[in-house]
């Protein structure tokens, strides 16, 4: 990936009371005949009220992005409205060619095709059990989304490699709870995710300590009574693509919750991607 720095300028809108604006407004479209905003709204995860199936497909119908792929005007924003439990949001600059086969082909795989959540979650969930080797022994990982994965764009240049995240007799503790990946790209947006330090007077071992908690969570939202979610603002300052994903890994890695956004605008500054 190309190390020049980003311009990106992210607003982060977490005020439960703040109401946006539901569509983005259209001025214009692309050479692809798709619709550009100003400003869009994006609902992470099915917008409430939320119906998932009965276990143990669960929840897992849920987890998409609505739309999961708009273009924005550079300058522009896109508000994530946050829906249902344990999510966390991350934006990776991708190539411009990248598409949902690309992103969805590095994770796992099940089910007839990419939209089939139900019949992916039947082989990729939390208790299926896969053996791997790791440094010479072999171990035996619960949950597809604790395997290692590797995510590459169009260009096939790697975006994200979660690691895998495990805790085994006679092998070291890995631990990646989250899709936290800060060294492949300058990722533009993490919610949640590892945190190095503590707060000043947070005593050791607190659970509110920054540190002790790197899965991290946005507020739940609920449709009865209503309680909206978390609603992040991000302005786009710079042509491009944008992977967003789910930094849960079960709901990245096996139920494929991820979009994307193209930022387009006068000049071409998107590092050639």
């Amino acid at each position: 990936m190309n190390s020049r720095r980003s311009s990106i300028v992210v607003g982060a809108s977490l005020a439960l009371a703040v109401a946006f604006p539901t569509t983005g407004r259209a001025d214009d479209k692309d050479k692809d005949k798709k619709t550009v905003l100003h400003d869009a709204v994006v609902h992470f995860a099915q917008p409430q009220p939320q119906t998932p199936d009965p276990a143990p497909v669960g929840a897992a119908v849920t987890h998409f992005l609505l739309p999961d792929d708009v273009t924005i005007r550079k300058g522009g924003t896109v508000t994530f409205v946050v829906n249902g439990g344990g999510h966390g949001i991350a934006i990776h600059p991708v190539s411009k060619k990248t598409t949902r086969d690309d992103i969805a082909a590095d994770l796992c795989q099940g089910g007839a095709n990419d939209a089939d959540r139900r019949g992916r979650a039947a082989v990729c969930n939390g208790t299926r059990t896969t053996t791997v080797t790791i440094n010479g022994t072999p171990v035996v990982v619960t949950g597809t989304q604790n395997l290692d994965y590797n995510i590459t764009d169009a260009k096939d240049d790697l975006i994200i490699h979660t690691g895998f995240n495990i805790a085994a007799p006679n092998v070291v503790v890995i631990t990646n709870p989250r899709v936290d990946d800060t060294e492949h790209t300058h990722r533009l947006l993490a919610t949640s995710g590892g945190v190095t330090t503590s707060a000043a007077g947070v005593p050791s071992g607190d659970a509110s300590a920054p540190g002790a908690n790197p899965a991290g969570a946005l507020l739940t939202g609920s449709a009865a009574p209503a309680t909206p979610g978390n609603r992040i603002q991000v302005q786009f300052l710079k042509n491009g693509r944008y992977l967003v994903v789910c930094m849960n890994r079960g709901h990245f890695l096996n139920d494929h919750m991820f979009g994307f956004v193209s930022v387009v605008g006068d000049g071409d500054d998107d590092d050639d991607k």
